[in-house]
């Protein structure tokens, strides 16, 4: 749902993660004892539609689209994936995110706990135990 990518690819081109990124990440966070999911993120450009969709004039939209998006199995709503893996296609080099989940307004809409957090160190740590991961297998082939 976003729109930087189609200045680089096709609209259908599929925005999606080196799987080599994808397990070496997946691998150092359980390594480092962290809760980890991969799966599919819904990519957009604007924060507060997500936020706060009852405010825009397009709200039925938003409103429909992300109801879609959770019954299809979204893990998350983010706005820079997409377009990070769409210019690493562009120019052939491996790409992958690692998300820390600030805040859950699902379970906010529940009335479930939804502790927020702001520490971005163990993302930051998985990164960097996965890039370590990536060029020590890269030395070995």
């Amino acid at each position: 749902m976003e729109g930087t990518s189609k200045e680089y690819a096709p609209i259908e081109f599929p925005a999606v993660a080196d799987l080599d990124v994808t397990i070496a990440l997946r691998e150092s966070a359980k390594k480092l004892g962290q809760t980890c999911h991969v799966g599919v993120v819904q990519c957009k450009d604007a924060f507060y539609g997500q936020h706060s969709p009852e405010t825009m004039p397009v709200s039925y939209e938003l409103l429909n689209k992300w109801e879609a998006w959770k019954r299809l199995g979204c893990l998350a709503s983010e706005m820079e994936s997409a377009a990070l893996f769409i210019v690493a296609s562009t120019l052939h080099v491996r790409c992958g995110s690692v998300f820390l989940v600030m805040a859950n307004q699902e379970r906010e809409k529940q009335g479930l706990p939804n502790p927020v957090a702001h520490d971005t160190d163990m993302a930051i740590r998985v990164a960097v135990e996965a890039i370590r991961k990536l060029i020590h297998e890269d030395a070995n082939k």
